[in-house]
C-alpha cells in the first residue's frame, strides 16, 4: 500500500510539472499566462513565508519588506547602473538576505507579541523609507521603465525576456528552486530542529538545539527568497512603488500560507496558485468580491483548519489503512 501510495504521488508529481512546462503552448501570451507568471512569483513568497511562519513557528508580519527591498535594488541596479535582470536577481537575493540578517539579529530573540508586531513596524519603516527617499525612490511616484532582458544565444538566435513566454519559464524556474530549497531544507537537521523548537522550545534547547541559530538561518532563506520574488516582479510589470510595502501583501502571502496548509511543501503553493487565480475570477462580480472572498476563506477555516493539503493527508491516511 505505501509503494502504491509513493508511485500515485510521483505520478501526480510528474504530472504536474509537464502540465506547468506545457502551458505557455496551451495558453499562448494571453491573460492566463500573466497570472501563472504571478502565480509562480507569489509561489517563491508563500513557500520561503511557509519556511518562517509553518516550520519555524514565527509569525512574521515583514516579509513584504524583503520582497520589497528585493524589488527597489534590482530595480535601481538596472536604472541606476545598468545591469541586467540577472545581476539585479542576485543583488536581491543578497539584499533581502542581508537586510533579513541584520533584523533577525535584533528580533529573533524575542517571541509572542512583541515579535509580531516588531516585524510589523519593521514593514512600516521600510514603506516610510521608501516614500520620502526621493532622490533615489521617486517617493510615491515609483520607478517605472524596469525591462527585462533581451539575450543573444548562439545557435538559437534571440531570445526576448519581455515576452511572457520567455519570462514565465524564468519564474517557473526561480519557483521550483524556492520550493526545491525549502524541502531540501525541511528534511535536513537543520528542519528536525526547527521541528523539535516548534513543539517545545525550550526541551529543544535543553538537547543542544539552538533555537536562535535555527530561527536565524531559515528567516535569512526566507529573506532571500523573498528579495527574488521582488526581482522578478519589477522586471515583469516593469515597476515599483512603495505600495509593495503595504500589509495587503502580508496579509495576501499569510492567507495563500494557511488556507494552503502551512508546515507543507506543496502547501504554500496551492494556496499562491488559488489566491491568484480566485479574486481575479471574482471581478466578474466586483461589487461582492471581497465578500465572496471572505465566505470562501471562512468556509476553508472552519472546515479545514490544517488548510487544503489536510484533504490529501486524509486520503493518504486512508489509503494507507486499507
Amino acid at each position: 500500500m505505501i509503494v502504491r501510495l509513493r508511485t500515485s504521488s510521483l505520478a501526480g508529481f510528474v504530472f504536474l510539472a509537464v502540465c506547468a512546462v506545457m502551458a505557455p503552448l496551451v495558453l499562448g501570451e494571453g491573460y492566463q499566462l500573466h497570472l501563472l507568471i504571478m502565480s509562480a512569483i507569489f509561489t517563491i513568497l508563500a513557500s520561503s513565508l511557509s519556511l518562517i511562519v509553518g516550520y519555524a513557528g514565527l509569525l512574521s508580519l515583514g516579509h513584504a519588506a524583503f520582497f520589497g527591498v528585493g524589488a527597489y535594488v534590482s530595480a535601481l541596479m538596472f536604472l541606476r547602473l545598468g545591469i541586467p535582470m540577472w545581476g539585479g536577481m542576485i543583488g536581491a537575493m543578497i539584499a533581502g538576505a542581508a537586510v533579513a540578517f541584520l533584523i533577525g539579529v535584533v528580533i529573533l530573540r524575542v517571541r509572542g507579541n512583541r515579535f509580531v508586531i516588531t516585524t510589523l513596524v519593521f514593514t512600516e519603516l521600510m514603506r516610510l523609507i521608501a516614500v520620502n527617499a526621493v532622490d533615489v525612490t521617486r517617493g510615491q511616484m515609483g520607478l517605472p521603465g524596469i525591462r527585462a532582458p533581451v539575450v543573444a544565444v548562439p545557435g538559437f538566435g534571440v531570445i526576448d525576456f519581455t515576452s511572457k513566454v520567455a519570462f514565465y519559464y524564468v519564474a517557473l524556474f526561480c519557483a521550483a528552486l524556492c520550493v526545491l530549497v525549502v524541502a531540501r531544507i525541511v528534511h535536513s537537521p537543520i528542519g528536525w530542529g526547527l521541528a523539535a523548537l516548534r513543539t517545545n522550545e525550550q526541551l529543544g534547547e535543553s538537547v543542544g538545539v539552538g533555537a536562535f541559530r535555527h530561527a536565524l538561518i531559515v528567516f535569512v532563506v526566507g529573506g532571500c527568497f523573498a528579495g527574488l520574488a521582488g526581482s522578478l516582479y519589477a522586471h515583469y510589470l516593469s515597476f515599483v512603488s512603495p505600495d509593495l510595502f503595504l500589509f495587503t501583501y502580508t496579509s495576501t502571502l499569510l492567507v495563500m500560507v494557511f488556507i494552503g496548509g502551512k508546515a507543507t511543501i506543496a502547501g504554500p503553493v496551492l494556496g499562491a496558485i488559488l489566491f491568484t487565480y480566485v479574486p481575479e475570477y471574482l471581478r466578474i462580480a466586483d461589487r461582492f468580491r471581497l465578500m465572496f472572498i471572505g465566505a470562501i476563506l471562512l468556509i476553508v477555516v472552519l472546515t479545514l483548519p490544517g488548510g487544503l493539503m489536510t484533504i490529501w493527508k486524509r486520503r493518504k491516511t486512508a489509503l494507507a489503512n486499507e
